[in-house]
């Protein structure tokens, strides 16, 4: 984002500046251009390191890549010492360990094992069709038939009851769920819904969950009390993944043009899937470009053809033991896989195309955590001690995550000053062992006539977590910032700005138009008479009320570096408006944190009230204004200094016996430092005798400080 360098305004939703452009068209402005948002950071490129919704950019993870050379894997399961794929190649399973592929088995009356159960040595298979389970051993690789399952022709999911004498298997195309005694080799139908029942799980009190086709139902059996209960009815067409979670499950509701099936899409088979998509549980849809994943629509011409691919859009949700649904994440042009969930409550969600693996962490931040060449994950595995892993399912391959990577770098677009400039200060917001570097050029692409790479030099270090320093890269009209990341895998970048002042190119006159004069345009430090800047700040919010419950807010601010909320809203006087002016002025300038409290306690009982919370990006509150000294006269000339504790020095002004306004310049042309030596030449021809010269400077919140002196001009 471009932002001229003269009254800066903050925006607390996106604790973005909203700037005033302007000084009179002889002056040439100095220009900062700043990343602080996913949007900003996303036109960038992160090689081993990942962007969250959050805005920040953290260094990401290697990973192994392993070649198996299978048409499809439709199942995958982890065992101890290796990694089993259920595939379409003629019903055989194979066996992934170390770096070594192998065919383990196959069961020559299926076309594709499409579920995998494992049980210590014992691995579990379904198949299509046919309807069968099959035990296999994956010592020796031999393989019996457990059973036949009575009507069914697809054995989508498998999972263990608790104990291990029950498994599990949901079915289609009647929507079966079998018990299936595996010590007697006996199955019963203890339910049936829908169509399919494409994913099973098995919770921590041993009921076993339910996702279904082409309804998007989430059911839980209790095996106790041989009962069912429907969880949530999602707008989608089916429950294509489910992990348990606590008392729940995270489940993947998706919504597919062509529906999951073991025989042809029919045209009545697609247009039942698309009648459901109107009703259930709907989910909220990320404005493009938003988050990752909230991608951009892609012409269908502009894609290859790939084998057994679908378009859809995928959401993913928390289903607590006690139906409260959450909605984690959604994808707008692709759907999700599969889902896996680490001890620390990390969770891992697959896609269907651009072979991406999205994270969602304990705060609900959501970033790309691996973005590999193939296009469908098609199974992701996650264990405590050897991490996660995740196999693919149209370039069979599968990936083990190896670790933090040493050379994560981000590389932000090429900015086009629209014109050569000479450049001032690079500016940053971070953590840890961060390096920078410029490189400038006067081609569109970086090629070989651009500079090389280079680090900012007297880079120091400012407010909080603040860093900055002098630009070295040449003139240029587009330059790159580079960081790098330096093994630190706690280290973090936040926020990057940097200055420029563009060549000063003639005015041409195209057109005349006459209107009012506006005031607004002008430099505020040009003014001859201002209203004292206001140390209020509005803050607005939105929020989804579904149940339309009277709502209370409460609002906090935190500093960075402290460690507790502190909060700006009366406790005892309930705040229902989505909106709240804010008095900084007992706050003490630094970069905050504002957090809204939103509670339906007062609609509700103690047991049932239920409280959320959101955070803003970083934003700065600076009440401070300006100091000039050494303030020197030798007329015509005039020196002094313009300081400022937080904010860069943004423009400054002075006038003579309270007459008319005039912009002052620094010693280098460029305002970009919180510490400014002004250079003024007054104007010739001043009467002889004394006279009153009053200096202005405004910072980039907007603060304005000034000075007055008298001189003497001499006969």
């Amino acid at each position: 984002m471009l932002m001229r360098n003269t009254l800066a305004v903050i925006a607390l939703g996106l604790a973005a500046f909203i700037v005033a452009p302007v000084s009179p068209a002889s002056a040439v402005v100095t220009v900062k251009w700043q990343v602080d948002s996913y949007r900003d950071f996303n036109a960038g490129d992160a090689s081993d390191a990942f962007i969250t919704s959050l805005g920040e950019v953290r260094p990401g993870w290697t990973t192994e890549r392993i070649k198996v050379e299978v048409d499809g894997v439709w199942a995958a399961v982890r065992g101890t010492n290796a990694t089993y794929l259920g595939t379409d190649d003629k019903g055989r399973i194979y066996k992934v360990r170390g770096k070594k592929v192998s065919k383990l088995a196959q069961i020559t009356d299926a076309v594709a094992i499409v579920s995998l159960s494992l049980s210590g040595t014992t691995l579990y298979a379904g198949t299509m069709p046919g309807g069968q389970v099959w035990r296999v051993d994956t010592r020796t690789g031999a393989a019996t038939k457990l059973i036949s399952l009575a009507g069914a022709e697809t054995v989508w999911s498998l999972t263990l009851g608790r104990g291990g004498n029950y498994l599990y298997a949901g079915t289609g195309p009647a929507g079966k769920l079998f018990r299936i005694d595996v010590k007697r080799k006996r199955a019963k139908v203890v339910f049936k819904q829908d169509k399919r029942i494409l994913s099973l799980a098995t919770s921590r009190d041993g009921a076993i969950w339910l996702g279904t086709s082409s309804k998007a139902l989430v059911l839980r059996y209790d095996p106790g009390k041989n009962t069912t209960r429907a969880m949530a009815d999602f707008a989608g067409n089916e429950i294509t993944a489910m992990v348990p979670w606590r008392d729940g499950v995270l489940v993947a509701a998706n919504t597919l043009k062509q529906p999951s099936t073991s025989g042809l899409k029919t045209k009545l088979a697609v247009d039942r899937a698309k009648g459901k998509l109107s009703t259930g549980h709907k989910p909220k849809m990320p404005r493009t470009g938003s988050v990752p994943g909230a991608d951009r629509r892609t012409s269908t011409s502009a894609r290859p053809a790939r084998r057994g691919a679908r378009s859809g859009k995928g959401v993913l949700y928390r289903v607590r033991g006690d139906g409260r649904i959450q909605q984690l994440h959604a994808l707008t042009q692709t759907y999700f896989t599969s889902i896996a969930v680490t001890a620390s409550g990390r969770i891992y969600a697959g896609a269907a195309d651009k072979g991406r693996v999205y994270m969602i962490d304990s705060d609900d931040s959501v970033s790309t955590a691996y973005d590999v060449g193939e296009c469908m994950v098609a199974k992701l595995l996650y264990d405590k001690r050897r991490g996660l892993s995740f196999v693919t399912g149209d370039a069979t391959a599968l990936y083990r995550s190896k670790g933090p990577a040493k050379t994560a770098s981000y590389t932000s677009k090429v900015i086009d000053t629209k014109a050569p400039s000479r450049f001032g200060k690079l500016v940053w917001h971070g953590r840890g062992r961060l390096a920078l570097q410029t490189r400038t050029g006067n081609t569109a692409s970086p090629d070989k006539a651009w500079s090389r790479w280079a680090a900012p030099k007297r880079a120091n270090r400012g407010v909080g977590a603040r860093r900055s320093g002098h630009i070295t890269s040449p003139s240029g009209r587009y330059i790159q910032f580079r960081v790098k990341f330096n093994g630190d895998r706690r280290a973090v970048l936040r926020k990057a700005a940097l200055y420029y002042l563009p060549q000063n190119r003639p005015t041409r006159v195209l057109s005349v138009a006459v209107s009012p004069a506006n005031s607004k345009l002008r430099a505020i430090t040009l003014r001859k008479a201002s209203k004292p800047r206001s140390p209020l700040l509005n803050v607005r919010w939105r929020v989804s009320n579904p149940d339309r419950d009277a709502t209370h807010y409460q609002l906090a601010v935190r500093r960075e570096g402290d460690v507790l909320w502190r909060r700006i809203t009366n406790p005892t006087t309930p705040l229902t408006k989505t909106k709240f002016r804010w008095n900084t002025e007992t706050f003490q300038d630094g970069h905050y944190r504002l957090r809204v409290s939103a509670s339906d306690g007062r609609a509700n009982t103690t047991d049932r009230a239920l409280e959320s919370h959101k955070t803003t990006a970083l934003f700065v509150v600076d009440n401070t204004k300006p100091s000039l000294s050494g303030v020197t006269v030798r007329y015509p000339r005039v020196s002094a200094r313009a300081s400022d504790r937080l904010s860069s020095i943004a423009e400054a002004a002075y006038s003579i016996d309270n007459g008319r306004w005039h912009l002052a310049a620094t010693s280098d042309g460029l305002f970009d430092s919180a510490t400014e030596l002004l250079r003024i030449k007054l104007p010739s021809g001043l009467k002889p005798g004394f006279h009153t010269l009053t200096i202005r400077a405004a910072d980039e919140a907007g603060n304005i400080g000034s000075r007055s002196i008298s001189f003497q001009v001499r006969r």
